[in-house]
């Protein structure tokens, strides 16, 4: 087997795996799924207050979300790949800026209503998948009323 011929095998399974989409059903499920764990991420916080269940819930979350944002439009044309591409830019850039951002906000405020001295934290693993998954979704439904 050449070199070539590898090359090109290879880019045709990255071409395929780029354009893996699940079916528009998936769009309904993933909101549900989402939905259900934030009801239940809310439940948990009055009631339970059980660490495995808000880890779970807050997992689930990301997880419908995903599955939203993977899943194909009743039509899906190339218009709607390129709004697609351009909430998943508009999703990374407004995700690395609120990263930056959000510690020293957090920090401002606590040292203004706190009176003991504020700590620098930086952001979860889960803030930052949610945060990018969100604004995807949001952003990709609103460019997608627009226009």
């Amino acid at each position: 087997m050449s070199l070539k011929s590898i090359v090109e095998c290879e880019r045709n399974n990255l071409a395929k795996l780029m354009k893996y989409q699940l079916p528009n059903i998936f769009k309904t499920i993933g909101f549900v799924v989402a939905i259900v764990c934030f009801v239940t991420v809310i439940m948990n916080k009055f009631t339970l207050d059980s660490q495995i269940l808000r880890l779970i819930s807050k997992y689930g979350i990301t997880f419908g979300l995903l599955i939203v944002s993977i899943s194909k439009e009743k039509i899906e044309d190339e218009y709607i790949a390129k709004i697609r591409m351009m909430s998943y830019s508009f999703a990374f850039i407004f995700a690395v800026l609120w990263t930056f951002a959000n510690p020293f906000i957090v920090y401002a405020v606590e040292s203004l209503v706190d009176k003991e001295p504020a700590v620098l934290q930086p952001n979860g693993d889960f803030e930052i998948l949610w945060m990018l998954l969100a604004i995807q979704v949001f952003s990709f439904h609103l460019f997608k009323r627009i226009s």
